[in-house]
């Protein structure tokens, strides 16, 4: 193996679970080009979709830990180790680095006769069975999001009907295609089409209104109390037993690209936070997200 002090020597692959053109793609292909800088060789972006993480997973976990593969995730990535796997968890990899979060909200075609929240409850109480809800994978991060609303609203699982794409980029397509009657997404999603008066954006999940959404109200505005600590994450893991030198040099170079004007102008159209976490905080992050998603496997019944 070449020393240390020489990393790195060839070009690194950014393998990535999803379908090109998502959140997390555009995420990875804004980050790649600064890192390539950064660290002096190319970054290699591979979209392996399939299996709800496992083809990506497979991938990461069965290549050698000398950090030059690399792979996003996501809080599904922790549903899905929760609710799927036997072979992976929060332990089977290394957390690199944090990059953003990013809150859920719910989105509707303009033309639904549906324009609130509440009005959806209500839609779902008296039409049960009707709705068809796009989503990013079952047991994904996003189901999650739904989930909770769900609960608060006194919607039931089978009062949907949940269909499963491999992209939040999908599910929303699908929406606007009016192949199915909303979907939940993030603003950076959903911003253009929402502008362009072909979405309409009936909550967000978080505290504060976005700043690029302002007249959507957040789901406690509209009369749900929801928890808003379940929010999307996107990071970079990579195969467990990384060098720390090495993994801290990634982690290094990542955190001066997110920190670059280009950068934060990007998450701040995309409506995303910055998030930066170095590897140990990382991974603290992560198993305190991994207990939140049993906790809330267990109450969903999931």
């Amino acid at each position: 193996m070449p020393a240390l002090a020489e990393y790195p020597e060839k070009d690194i692959r950014y393998i990535l679970h999803v379908s090109p053109g998502g959140s997390t793609d555009v995420l990875a292909r804004k980050i790649s080009p600064e890192l390539q800088k950064e660290l002096g060789v190319n970054i290699i972006v591979e979209n392996r979709p399939g299996g709800q993480t496992a083809m990506q997973m497979a991938t990461l976990t069965n290549t050698e830990p000398a950090g030059y593969t690399f792979g996003s995730v996501t809080a599904t990535h922790l549903v899905k180790m929760n609710t799927m796997f036997d072979q992976y968890d929060v332990n089977s990899v290394d957390w690199i680095a944090r990059l953003v979060t990013d809150p859920y909200l719910i989105t509707v075609p303009n033309g639904s006769p549906i324009e609130s929240l509440k009005e959806l409850d209500i839609y779902i109480e008296e039409n049960p069975g009707e709705l068809i809800v796009a989503g990013f994978a079952t047991g994904s991060g996003s189901q999650i999001a739904w989930e909770i609303f769900a609960e608060k609203a006194g919607i039931k699982g089978d009062d949907i009907k949940w269909v499963p794409y491999q992209s939040v980029k999908e599910a929303v397509t699908a929406v606007l295609g009016n192949h199915a009657d909303l979907t939940i997404a993030n603003v950076g999603m959903v911003k253009g089409q929402a502008e362009a008066g072909n979405l309409r954006v009936l909550g967000i999940m978080a505290d504060e209104r976005a700043k690029l959404l302002p007249n959507v109200p957040t789901f406690e505005e509209a009369g749900y109390d929801v928890d808003t600590s379940w929010q999307q994450f996107r990071g970079i893991i990579g195969p467990k037993g990384i060098p720390e030198k090495r993994k801290q040099k990634l982690a290094e170079a990542i955190k001066k690209v997110l920190e670059t004007q280009e950068f934060q102008n990007y998450i701040d159209s995309a409506q995303m936070n910055y998030g930066y976490l170095p590897p140990k905080k990382f991974t603290e992050f992560a198993e305190k997200q991994d207990k939140l998603t049993r906790d809330w496997i267990d109450r969903l019944g999931m």
